[in-house]
């Protein structure tokens, strides 16, 4: 839905309303917004009562690594992987709206790709380039968008990703298909092997 502009005088009449028709109109508006009243019961309940994003980071995690795990079996294609890759990754655009954890959107990305490699590399390496060029796209746009975010981390934080970013970066080098989408994007795996951020 779109947002509409207020008017000063509205914004005045508004301010002039009483607390309960104040707090009925706020009610009734943040009751439309899911991803907004997500937010706030962290912030406002979760959080006083002692639930960290570390916390619900880790939950986030095992939903992820259980989803993949049961997939294992059912592996169709890398199209039907991408599906199940987008899907995980609504939940983890989920964790972070909720709990503005910057960190926690790195770490479970990584953690996502490198899981689907491990468990589906084979097949993805003997997957003709056409049948696989979707799912390639996805990743190595991923990766370079991960590499962005990386490089606005704190440097202490940097070190934390090393480990990830090079097996990812020896996942795509395993893969003939994932190579050549890396070459087409401007994907440099040499960053990822050496866990450097671009400049």
């Amino acid at each position: 839905m779109p947002r509409v502009k207020l008017e000063q005088d509205l914004k005045k009449a508004i301010s002039g309303l009483s607390h309960k028709e104040k707090d009925k109109l706020l009610n009734r508006l943040i009751s439309k917004d899911p991803a907004l009243v997500a937010r706030l019961n962290f912030e406002l309940i979760e959080t006083p009562a002692g639930v960290t994003k570390e916390e619900r980071r880790e939950e986030v995690e095992k939903e992820l690594l259980h989803s993949l795990e049961i997939n294992q079996s059912q592996y169709h294609s890398p199209g039907y992987l991408l599906l199940d890759l987008r899907h995980l990754s609504g939940e983890i655009n989920r964790h972070v709206r909720t709990t503005k954890d910057k960190y926690g959107d790195i770490y479970l990305n990584f953690l996502m790709l490198n899981t689907a490699f491990r468990l589906h590399g084979q097949q993805i390496s003997r997957a003709s380039y056409h049948s696989a060029r979707t799912f390639n796209d996805y990743v190595i746009k991923r990766a370079l968008r991960l590499l962005n975010q990386i490089g606005k981390l704190h440097e202490d934080h940097i070190l934390d990703f090393e480990a990830p970013m090079k097996e990812l970066g020896n996942h795509i080098g395993d893969c003939d298909t994932s190579m050549k989408a890396a070459i087409f994007h401007g994907l440099d795996v040499n960053w990822l092997l050496r866990g450097e951020v671009p400049g």
